[in-house]
């Protein structure tokens, strides 16, 4: 009609071609052939910062940054604000830590909050866990100590309400790249002071010339490596292959352990990475390969055992360690002297080191120095919770060990190999370290696979008809 608009544009038909592209002179004006863009790195570290959740309130920023002060904490580090041996201030009220774990503690139940149906969700996943809390919980009743069994029973449930939300948000893998970067920046920290303040960054007595950096002690130091060398492990099983940034970060928590003179980590830590690459080789399929590099795993961890099961001196002289296991066989008897006494129920959680208690008074009297704990995971549930705590603990890691298992059939079968070995690393490492019922790193990374070995693995998309038969869509 006269004086009527045109009609609006429309677009061609969308319609099916095989994915052949055809002779230039004969592709239609204005259609290129299909091509893909892969994400740069600022799409990348965009994708990092949204999280899982795009659209929370939750600040994922802040929430990354509460993820590091914690890992931080629960790795045993600390901050020294005076110059001082830290030894000498055992027992007295650190402010600036006080004031970190408020932060995580409030910020912990901020993040559940946000976060509380998934959280809810993940926490009774864990259920183990909480039926141990609620042991610990009831042992303030015959503790020797109530109130500090009741207050390290609510430290304990503000681990897992920071570890269920910290899963609930950005997820286990990238959790993973969380604790590896703060056991790395904690590297350099511990450089920092053992350059900066010697008083602080090396240890005192018989090691004198080890490095302890920000912890109390090298052993403290040497297990935060250990954890850095689990999540490491973690990333390459999830990415199935090795990169070189892989082998360096390797080296460094290597020379640090070695500069520590933690001799149980540096060997564990030796374990995880020749398992790692067994794992790899064998999810390939590459058996005789898994094989070699399983036999290499053990071996640095069975060999020296031997040795000292047949009383080599030359071996522990070669580890820098004495046949005592550096005075160890003497505080577990004084130890095992002390369990006799409350075998069933225990002194309470976190309650029988405390000073001025008779069984401790013994201990240090017998070996002649004020030893903080029992030197063994083992022992330490028995005098914490006796021997019904040992056995909530033992049936905890045959549950962890059946859920490994079903993995290894049904996956993710990676992350069930990985919990294998850090289940096989807390029995080593507990025979003569205090590695359990701890809100620590290696609980930490318990409780982060018990909720990963029970995800099912995602069904793969099917594949549409148009592109299994080669057509691909296109305008005109």
């Amino acid at each position: 009609m006269p004086g009527s608009a045109p009609p609006a544009p429309r677009w061609p038909p969308v319609v099916f071609r095989r994915a052949v592209p055809p002779p230039v002179a004969g592709r239609p004006p204005g259609v290129t052939a299909p091509s893909v863009t892969a994400p740069s790195v600022a799409a990348a570290a965009e994708a990092f910062r949204a999280g899982p959740l795009p659209g929370a309130p939750w600040p994922p920023l802040a929430h990354a940054a509460l993820i590091g002060i914690g890992i931080f904490l629960y790795a045993g580090a600390r901050i020294a604000l005076n110059a001082s041996d830290p030894a000498d201030n055992l027992g007295n009220v650190d402010p600036l830590n006080t004031l970190f774990q408020l932060v995580i503690l409030a910020g912990s139940l901020v993040a559940t909050a946000f976060h509380g149906r998934q959280t809810a969700r993940l926490a009774l996943r864990v259920w183990p866990f909480l039926v141990l809390v609620a042991m610990m919980m009831a042992s303030s009743l015959w503790s020797q100590s109530p109130a500090n069994s009741f207050r390290r029973s609510l430290a304990f449930i503000t681990m897992m309400l920071f570890v269920t939300s910290g899963v609930a948000a950005f997820g286990v893998t990238r959790m993973m790249r969380l604790i590896l970067g703060t056991i790395l920046f904690i590297v350099v920290a511990s450089l920092g002071e053992a350059v900066l303040r010697p008083q602080i960054g090396f240890d005192t007595g018989d090691y004198a010339n080890a490095i302890r950096g920000v912890f109390l002690q090298k052993n403290g130091f040497g297990m935060a490596l250990l954890g850095g060398a689990m999540a490491l492990s973690y990333l390459v099983l999830e990415r199935r292959r090795l990169r070189w940034t892989d082998g360096v970060i390797l080296l460094v928590l290597l020379v640090m352990l070695v500069l520590s003179r933690s001799t149980t980590s540096l060997l564990l830590t030796m374990m995880t990475a020749a398992a790692t690459i067994a794992f790899l080789w064998l999810d390939r399929g590459g058996y005789w390969m898994a094989a070699i590099w399983l036999a290499l795993a053990l071996a640095a961890v069975i060999a020296p055992l031997i040795y000292a099961a047949i009383g080599s001196e030359g071996v522990f002289e070669l580890l820098g360690k004495d046949s005592s296991l550096t005075g160890r066989v003497y505080i577990w008897a004084g130890v095992w002297q002390a369990i006799e006494d409350r075998p069933l129920l225990g002194y309470g959680y976190s309650a029988f080191w405390i000073v001025g208690s008779p069984g401790v008074n013994a201990i240090w009297a017998a070996v002649r120095w004020e030893v903080p704990t029992a030197h063994s995971g083992y022992l330490e549930v028995l005098l914490q919770l006796g021997w019904i705590g040992a056995v909530l603990v033992t049936a905890m890691a045959l549950g962890t060990v059946l859920y490994a298992g079903m993995a290894l059939f049904r996956g993710p079968r990676r992350r069930g190999m990985w919990m294998l070995l850090q289940l096989v690393i807390l029995v080593i490492l507990n025979y003569s370290e205090s590695a359990l019922l701890n809100p620590d790193l290696q609980t930490v990374f318990w409780i982060m696979m018990l909720l990963a070995l029970q995800e099912r693995p995602l069904a793969p998309r099917p594949t549409p008809e148009w592109r299994r038969t080669g057509f691909v869509a296109v305008r005109g």
